[in-house]
């Protein structure tokens, strides 16, 4: 572009409004990017002002080419460049304070943003590790595998918590479908719910592992649902129940 503007004194014919609307478009949008092109334009339009307020004053002297003819094309044109080069300055100005606060703002919002997500994921982390060192620490965790039925005689799936067993790990293989994340309700049979777990995700093997409190499985009858949360809406997908014991 540059060598472009100079050979063809695109700058000069800017400032005195003799571009076509194509290449006064074209050249807009780069001299508003461009600092270079941006100030030779301001310096232009300055000189420009200067000659005609010297020709005002009567500094510079008269030729004999400036009649009357002359005077009336001038007192037409220089109103029409005042427009032109104010509507441009105007145009300056908004970019430049987009680029000079707007876009610096953005920025900062946009790294605030990162910064909150990386802490999120780091939080979520130390959490993930926490929970695999306390489930390391307990010695054979209890794990039941739920399979849904539609048979109302179909026994119940049955786990047997030994005495100190802090944790029951629930296995339910749910495949692939629409659904990311999960949600998972633990019942007493014939009472109200006593575990919600949810933002359940599938694990390498296509299936949820949850992990529930020893402490609030008593022995007897538990009906589970599972539901597919995310995306919306949610959905009820399967029913289980589940028999524990307690040697």
């Amino acid at each position: 572009m540059h060598p472009q503007i100079e050979d063809q004194e695109i700058i000069e014919r800017y400032a005195r409004n003799q571009l076509d609307p194509e290449e006064r478009k074209s050249f807009e949008e780069h001299f508003f990017a461009c600092d270079d092109c941006f100030q030779k334009l301001q310096a232009t339009e300055r000189f420009i002002a200067g000659i005609r307020d010297a020709a005002a004053r009567g500094v510079l002297p008269a030729t004999p080419q400036a009649g009357p003819s002359r005077w009336r094309i001038a007192s037409w044109w220089i109103p029409a460049f005042g427009v032109s080069a104010f509507a441009a300055l105007l145009l300056a100005s908004v970019a430049a304070w987009q680029y000079f606060v707007e876009m610096p703002n953005m920025r900062r919002r946009l790294s605030q943003s990162e910064a909150d997500l990386r802490s999120s994921q780091q939080t979520q982390a130390a959490l993930e590790r926490r929970l695999q060192q306390s489930l390391q620490a307990e010695v054979n965790v209890p794990l039941v595998m739920l399979q849904a039925t539609r048979d109302i005689h179909a026994p119940s799936a049955e786990a047997v918590l030994p005495a100190g067993a802090a944790h029951l790990i629930l296995w339910i293989d749910v495949g692939s479908g629409r659904y990311s994340s999960y949600r998972l309700e633990v019942y007493r049979a014939g009472g109200g719910p006593i575990e919600t777990l949810e933002h359940l995700k599938r694990n390498s093997y296509g299936a949820l592992a949850a992990t529930l409190p020893a402490e609030r499985l008593q022995t007897g009858e538990f009906r589970i649902k599972l539901s597919g949360e995310d995306p919306p809406p949610a959905s009820l997908l399967a029913e289980y129940t589940l028999r524990i014991r307690r040697p």
